[in-house]
């Protein structure tokens, strides 16, 4: 993997220089974050993982034609148990995007980079181009190598597909797109998808998609969403979802994505709706509900309220839900308040959430989180912070993190 990283990146540097001319104002930036975490599993054993996050983008200041944009992490964990790696890296970014035109009707993308086209949401090692033929219907294609890790090898292994839409100027724009995945040159993903966008009307808009899995033979998911505003303080949303475990999950890069972990046999049908009202510029509040219809573990309702609050430096915020459902651990009482402020170069926040069940669940009635949080900005360039979890859950008895953090970033043109 290491090797293949290294190739990719050399790669995309040599097509950069190809496609950059030596005289393009160009403007850089180079981010630098630093993290270092302790905490505990649920076997009481302690870890002390140091990450290092680095990017570098640079793009055409000027006409705006190219951006080249490389991003890595690198881990040490100073309490690695066993003989397990304490390092670990991987590249997650190394992509050149170019534009021949200014209007971006056209744009072209090579290298490690992630696709969101309608159903395909993979990071490839490949190509991807967007073009609007007209401004009312494009097409997009990519093609190449899925970055998957920690599952198996990358021979034979290849993911293409698209998306065509057809566009009504601030009225309406339907998709259809396809995603096709190859695994040691077998068959191993097929999905269709159709999304839509409608704005019949200046106050109301409909978003929606539905996934088909052709493995399968059956439609993983349905999701829409409506919002209606009737008046300008007040947003009134409804939304519909149908998640069908088994077409939705039936191959997967990691195990808490098996449909055997999740239910085989699961379906899970969410409606609901929620009402935002803004009270004034500092202050709104929300009422929510939402139906839970599972297919093996029954029907539960989730619904409360929420009030927001925002004054200058200070925000805070507080809810309290209740779900209520058929299975034990889809019975009880949520409670949440967080509040944040900045005061000169400091930022401080606390949030806390509890479920109290109505019986207990593995042994616990309570179980809550808080964390804290305090940021330091030495410069716009240069800041640092601290943040502590402090939890209790049926999964663990008590878990604490530490979090210290260093951010660097740099900008600069020639």
């Amino acid at each position: 993997m290491a090797s293949a990283c290294r190739t990719l990146l050399v790669v995309v540097i040599v097509a950069a220089n190809m496609v950059m001319p030596r005289t393009s104002p160009a403007e850089t930036g180079v981010t630098s974050k630093t993290y270092l975490k302790f905490y505990r599993d649920a076997r009481d054993n302690s870890y002390a993982p140091l990450y290092e996050y680095a990017e570098l983008e640079s793009r055409d200041r000027d006409q705006g034609k190219w951006d080249l944009y490389v991003a890595s992490w690198w881990m040490h964990d100073f309490r690695t148990m066993g003989d397990a790696s304490r390092n670990r890296d991987d590249l997650t970014h190394a992509y050149l995007r170019y534009s021949p035109y200014q209007d971006g009707h056209l744009q072209l993308t090579a290298g490690r980079h992630f696709v969101y086209e309608g159903v395909a949401a993979e990071q490839i090692d490949g190509v991807s181009g967007r073009f609007e033929a007209t401004p009312l219907n494009g097409v997009s294609l990519f093609g190449g190598v899925p970055v998957i890790t920690d599952f198996d090898q990358r021979t034979g292994d290849s993911a293409y597909g698209g998306r065509i839409y057809q566009r009504i100027p601030s009225l309406a724009e339907v998709g259809f797109s396809v995603l096709s995945e190859h695994n040691d040159g077998n068959r191993f993903r097929e999905e269709a998808g159709i999304d839509l966008w409608l704005q019949p009307l200046k106050n109301v808009e409909v978003k929606g998609r539905s996934f088909y899995n052709a493995v399968t033979d059956g439609w993983s998911e349905h999701a829409y969403t409506l919002r209606f505003a009737p008046l300008k303080p007040l947003m009134v949303t409804g939304s519909f979802d149908r998640t069908s475990y088994h077409d939705a999950f039936s191959v997967r890069t990691l195990s808490v994505f098996s449909p055997d972990f999740l239910g085989k046999d699961e379906t899970l049908t969410k409606a609901g709706g929620m009402v935002e009202y803004r009270f004034s510029d500092a202050v709104t509040g929300v009422v929510d509900y939402s139906d839970y219809s599972y297919k093996t573990m029954g029907d539960a309702g989730y619904y409360g309220a929420k009030m927001t609050i925002v004054l200058s430096t200070v925000s805070a915020g507080a809810s309290v839900h209740r779900m209520d459902g058929a299975a034990e651990k889809l019975r009880y009482y949520e409670t949440r308040v967080y509040t944040a402020a900045d005061i000169s170069k400091w930022r401080f926040s606390v949030d806390a959430i509890n479920h109290h069940y109505d019986l207990a669940f593995s042994g616990v009635t309570n179980a809550y989180g808080v964390n804290g949080a305090a940021r330091y900005s030495f410069s716009d360039s240069l800041a640092t912070s601290l943040s502590i979890d402090y939890g209790k859950t049926p999964d663990f008895v008590y878990n604490t993190a530490v979090m210290v953090n260093l951010v660097y970033n740099f900008k600069g043109g020639k």
